[in-house]
């Protein structure tokens, strides 16, 4: 090392640099112009020796040491500071303003006096920094050959680490191919027209637990290439981007690919143990990846190189924290993102990694195989057929372009009651019959399967109401459909007469806390009273506005 400001301070740099250096664990990136960096072997740590004239002042000081603390990098080891020179007020005043108050690693800043004492001025102890102090007398300055070959050491595992590095960011194509997928299904869901997007969805293949035991279990996969919104998208990909490339590369991307296929279905098979809601997203397959990252980490199979295991696990732990603190906010598929997250994971720590060549012995970004694997080949293709085949059949079987016409009614006997009515012939596919607390509901329809829900219930009256008595029979309903509103609703607005197919009828809409809407219409149709429900979501197509009313006005004789 050249001899830097001030010939003692420089001395105690350079018997510092051979105690730091002889322990073994540490390797030698730079040594000159009285600045030496020292990185650990197999452990995340950079250590910055710094000289200094012994009777500089604080602020010469301070700009020596400040470009260095400037140019750590985020997400970099643990970094620690050590000056070396300087008095020992002016040296710690030095160190405490060249620390940041927000810091892109963790820093520890240390102060070596003109008597060669350590002190530690800010940030955590490094306790083998304070071994090295102790032997700092006793200790021989490195030769020219012992720190020629020290720096030679370092460059070879610097650029071994860089090759490295450059492999894993060189593979990236099945990545940008799921991402552009995900965002050309967004604009499709958009491009049916005004109030269909949420609609959209569902027929383009929204995860639902009660769909899939039906037999749509397309929706298993294709769910996760859909998204709730532009910001929903954003994240995602966001994410995937930032763990993706890494693990194609580590991986490959047929290996790759079966990760993220099993992840996505993981996290949709998790999320169906809730029957009450469906879901979008490709956030189970993305926490597969993360915690696939993790899995790297604790069981590295030999793919990466001591040093940066080490670095990974340092870090690997607050992207998850981060996560699963966000995946308890409403709206969040927690168990989509568990389920996900524990199939990435399991398949890392055991299978999905066997038989890999390790990056560093790696001639080629893309030699991760060392021989030809044809069933991992067909595996791979495989997944790769079920995720395109799963969003196909889905667009097939749910037809969202249809949302943008007029719906269809089609004439509907309501059991054995005597009564029908015009229903769009979606909403009869979904009919179903349920008797509660002894009285009997007809349901047509299933929210968000179909636009809008519409049930009935028949309550026979005594006889056939007489003109003079039906006005005042609807007004006590008038009087009691504003009284007794569904638990929690919001009223829009007063239950009003009106006439509808040239019948008399009461009507009033409610929204419900969960946002659905809902019409309620009671007519009288000769002996028995009928009480029609339409359900539906704020957000539906233009050409179904008002079909509420359509509908109740068909009410009548098969």
């Amino acid at each position: 090392m050249d001899r830097g400001p001030g010939d003692d301070a420089a001395d105690r740099h350079e018997r510092l640099l051979a105690a730091l250096y002889g322990r073994g664990d540490l390797v030698l990136l730079r040594s000159d112009a009285g600045v030496s960096e020292l990185a650990g072997r197999t452990a995340p740590l950079r250590i910055v020796l710094v000289t200094a004239a012994d009777d500089a002042p604080a602020d010469q000081l301070r700009a020596r040491i400040a470009p260095l603390v400037k140019a750590a990098r985020l997400g970099g080891p643990p970094t620690h500071f050590v000056l070396v020179g300087g008095g020992a007020a002016a040296g710690r005043a030095a160190l405490a303003g060249a620390a940041p108050f927000v810091q892109p690693v963790r820093m520890g800043f240390h102060h070596v006096d003109a008597a060669g004492a350590l002190a530690r001025v800010k940030g955590p102890a490094l306790p083998a920094l304070d071994e090295a102090a102790a032997r700092l007398a006793d200790a021989a300055p490195l030769g020219p050959e012992a720190l020629a070959g020290a720096l030679a050491e370092g460059r070879a595992l610097a650029q071994t680490e860089r090759a490295i590095v450059d492999r894993l960011t060189g593979s990236r194509r099945v990545t940008a191919v799921i991402v552009i997928a995900c965002a050309a299904l967004l604009a499709v869901s958009y491009a049916f027209g005004s109030g269909t997007h949420e609609m959209a969805l569902w027929r383009m293949g929204a995860n639902s637990g009660e769909a899939v035991r039906r037999g749509e279990v397309y929706r298993l996969l294709a769910s996760a290439f859909l998204h709730a919104d532009p910001v929903h998208l954003f994240v995602n990909m966001l994410a995937l981007w930032s763990f993706g490339p890494m693990l194609e590369a580590l991986f490959g991307p047929r290996r790759y690919l079966l990760l993220y296929g099993a992840s996505a279905l993981g996290g949709s098979l998790a999320s169906n143990l809730l029957d009450d809601r469906w879901s979008v997203g490709a956030s189970g397959a993305i926490w597969g990846l993360m915690l696939a990252g993790i899995g790297v980490a604790l069981r590295p199979h030999g793919l990466l190189p001591p040093a940066m295991i080490a670095q990974m696990r340092s870090r690997a732990w607050w992207p998850l924290g981060l996560n699963l603190a966000y995946s308890f906010q409403p709206g969040v598929d927690l168990l989509a993102h568990l389920g996900g997250g524990v199939v990435g994971f399991a398949l890392v720590v055991t299978v999905l990694p066997r038989g890999l060549t390790p990056v560093e012995q790696r001639a080629r970004p893309t030699d991760a195989e060392p021989r030809p694997r044809p069933l991992l080949s067909a595996a791979a293709a495989l997944t790769a057929a079920a995720m395109a085949l799963s969003v196909v059949v889905a667009l097939a079987a749910g037809r969202p372009w249809e949302l943008a016409a007029p719906p269809a009614l089609t004439r509907t006997a309501v059991g054995d009651t005597g009564v029908a009515l015009d229903l769009p012939q979606a909403a009869v596919e979904a009919a179903a019959v349920e008797d509660l607390e002894g009285v009997r509901f007809y349901t047509y329809g299933r929210l968000p399967e179909t636009t809008v829900m519409f049930q009935l219930a028949i309550f026979p009256l005594p006889g056939e109401v007489p003109p003079d008595q039906l006005d005042e029979l609807l007004e006590q309903e008038r009087r009691t459909l504003d009284e007794r509103r569904p638990a929690g609703a919001v009223a829009k607005g007063p239950a009003t007469r009106v006439t509808l197919g040239g019948r008399p009828a009461v009507s009033v809409r409610n929204e419900l806390p969960n946002g659905v809407q809902v019409v309620s219409t009671i007519v009288v149709l000769g002996d028995k009273e009928v009480v029609l429900q339409a359900y539906s979501t704020k957000d539906r197509p233009a050409s179904w506005a008002g079909i509420e009313d359509k509908v109740a006005a068909t009410l009548g004789s098969p």
